[in-house]
């Protein structure tokens, strides 16, 4: 985990997954240029785990529904062990709505955060601080 030294970036980033059709997609945080990126249904493509050296702060998740009723969720993957920790669950987004989780949540090298809706389609908006400490 990157411990901060007094030399490094801090830059407010978002990535998204459009129109996930009842999937689970891996957020793709950009990489050492920490940019994010927009992505389709079901993404396992791009940085999707928490590069060395880098912190993120995720400040919102944000899910719209674009058709029908959904459950949906957010994960993470506790350093890419394949030991998930659910963040939300959330039942019952009706279509046209949007839900907003807006707690802080740290990742750290390794981590990976999933989105889920068991149903077509949600886009999927996260918002965050990328520190890079390299």
């Amino acid at each position: 985990m990157a411990i901060p030294s007094g030399s490094g970036s801090e830059v407010l980033r978002n990535a998204a997954v459009e129109s996930n059709n009842a999937a689970t997609a891996k957020i793709d945080f950009g990489g050492t240029t920490g940019t994010g990126s927009i992505r389709s249904s079901g993404n396992t493509a791009g940085v999707v785990a928490v590069p060395t050296n880098v912190i993120i702060t995720v400040l919102t998740i944000n899910c719209t529904s674009n058709a029908g009723t959904q459950n949906i969720n957010c994960k993470i993957d506790w350093q890419g062990s394949g030991t998930m920790n659910t963040i939300f669950n959330h039942i019952g987004l009706a279509e046209g709505t949007t839900f907003v989780y807006n707690d802080k949540i740290v990742l750290r090298e390794g981590d990976v955060m999933t989105v889920f809706n068991h149903a077509a389609t949600c886009d999927w908006n996260v918002h965050f601080i990328y520190q890079d400490w390299t």
